[in-house]
Order: structure tokens, then C-alpha cells, then sequence
């Protein structure tokens, strides 16, 4: 009886802990692509939009390559939105239409909601 007892709990913080290894893994890469989106919401906001371009190359080789890691743990609907809000913002940005300003705000939006799902709470459990 003892020796289940300890098998269970040896078990249930592996999994335990290996969520929260993942799931800090996963902020990070959310969190570093937001934190390039941001930097393109600043040279939108300052009509540099041939500079916003390169960087919008930045942020789509940066999520390309945590894509396919995410791909495993997130829904792939969710990564599909992701693409798309960035595709769309490639475009709003090559034309240099205000537009982008709102695709940025949406497509954080989207990778906020990938984080928030993601977190291991009460609410996500239950």
C-alpha cells in the first residue's frame, strides 16, 4: 500500500513539474514574440513603415522557428490564427495602411489568450 503511495505522488509531481517546465517554456516564446510585436506597434505608430517591415521578418522567422515546438502543446487552431494575423500584417504594413495598427493589437491579442489557456489554474482544471 505504501509503495503505491509513493508511486502515485512520484508520478503526480513529474507531471507536475513538467507543466510548469513547459509552460514557463512556452511563456517565454509568447512573451518574446509579443515583445517584438510591440516593438513593430511603435514604428507603426511613428509611420516607419519600411523599418516595421524588417521587422515584421523578424518576428515571422521568430515564430516560425517556435512554431514548430509549439505545435506539440498549443491547438493548432491557435497557431493557424496566429499565422494568419501575421500575414495579414505583413501585408497592411508593405502597402502602409493604418490598418496595421490593428492587426498588431489582434494578433496580441490572440498570443495573450494562448497564454492564458495555457497557465495550469482552477479555471483551465475545472
Amino acid at each position: 500500500m505504501v509503495k503505491e503511495l509513493i508511486i502515485s505522488i512520484v508520478i503526480v509531481v513529474g507531471i507536475v513539474a513538467g507543466d510548469i517546465f513547459l509552460g514557463n517554456f512556452i511563456d517565454e516564446k509568447l512573451n518574446n514574440t509579443m515583445g517584438l510585436l510591440d516593438e513593430v506597434r511603435n514604428l507603426i505608430e511613428e509611420k516607419k513603415y519600411d523599418e516595421a517591415g524588417e521587422k515584421i521578418k523578424g518576428v515571422e522567422s521568430y515564430w516560425n522557428e517556435s512554431e514548430e515546438f509549439l505545435a506539440y502543446y498549443i491547438e493548432h487552431d491557435e497557431l493557424e490564427k496566429v499565422k494568419t494575423e501575421l500575414s495579414s500584417l505583413k501585408t497592411y504594413v508593405q502597402i502602409q495602411d493604418d490598418e496595421a495598427l490593428e492587426k498588431v493589437n489582434i494578433m496580441s491579442y490572440i498570443l495573450e489568450h494562448i497564454e492564458e489557456k495555457d497557465k495550469l489554474n482552477l479555471k483551465n482544471v475545472f
